[in-house]
């Protein structure tokens, strides 16, 4: 083989590697591209009575009652089933690749209840249904079993105080009461955001105060007197009796007499 050609097909393998090179450089700086984790928004909704323990769909009778004043406070009897159920989306900033999360990665947590921690209830929307949070995703999840409050009867709550005026707006026209309010903070991976919820109770019955009713003193009645009767009986007077005299009697007291008449001569 001639110098020249040698040169040359070295020079060919050379250039050939070199391509390879960056060939295979391109993919890999693409793999590497670094993914972020896009944003979490917390919608947190009260729920009157037991939403169960899955569903895909919001129950109707929850609202997003963030307001305390709101009109779309529910009123719910103490004792009555409550339920709160979450509902997590997740974005992705533009121009971002942003991973998948799994949905037990999200974490929230209650203000006002201590110790419990929010389950899943179901994908509200999972677009290529890969049971992962996905951009443009959201997730639903859900406390239950849980009892209203006599909130007219606590001074405290775990965290915080009950609003003291709330419900004013609510469409039951009770007026102002105390009213529940607790936030929830949803966090992934580096990211999260706060929302809150309200309830309150019926208005409280106030008894109707007692009047004792009026004492009217009985009425005298007047003993009946007869008209013209003296108040004192009189004494009866013995009517005179006439003594009729026969015989040695009737001598007896002619004999009285003249004796009497002589006597006075």
């Amino acid at each position: 083989m001639k110098p020249n050609r040698v040169v040359l097909l070295a020079y060919a393998v050379f250039l050939v590697g070199m391509f390879s090179c960056l060939w295979g450089a391109t993919p890999l700086q693409a793999q590497e591209s670094p993914s972020v984790i896009g944003d979490l928004a917390l919608i947190k909704y009260v729920c009157p009575g037991d939403v169960g323990e899955q569903g895909v769909l919001l129950p109707a009778a929850c609202t997003d009652a963030d307001d305390p004043n709101g009109a779309d406070v529910p009123v719910i009897a103490v004792n009555g089933a409550l339920s709160f159920v979450y509902q997590v989306s997740y974005t992705c900033p533009p121009g971002s690749i942003c991973a998948p999360l799994h949905p037990i990665s999200v974490t929230i947590a209650d203000d006002q209840l201590s110790g419990t921690i929010p389950t899943e209830f179901g994908a509200l929307l999972d677009g290529n249904g890969n049971g992962l949070l996905d951009p443009s995703d959201s997730w639903l999840y859900k406390v239950k079993g849980l009892q209203a409050i006599d909130l007219a009867a606590v001074s405290a709550l775990p965290n915080g105080v009950p609003v003291p005026s709330g419900c004013a707006a609510a469409s039951d026209g009770g007026g102002a009461r105390p009213t529940y309010v607790n936030s929830a903070r949803v966090t992934g991976p580096s990211i999260s955001q706060e929302n809150s919820a309200a309830y309150c109770n019926p208005p409280t019955a106030v008894p109707p105060t007692a009047v004792p009713p009026t004492s009217v003193p009985p009425t005298a009645v007047p003993t009946a007197v007869a008209p013209n009767q003296p108040a004192t009986p009189p004494v009866a007077i013995p009517e005179p009796t006439t003594v009729l005299l026969f015989g040695a009697g009737l001598t007896a007291l002619s004999a009285a007499l003249r004796a009497r008449k002589r006597a006075k001569r």
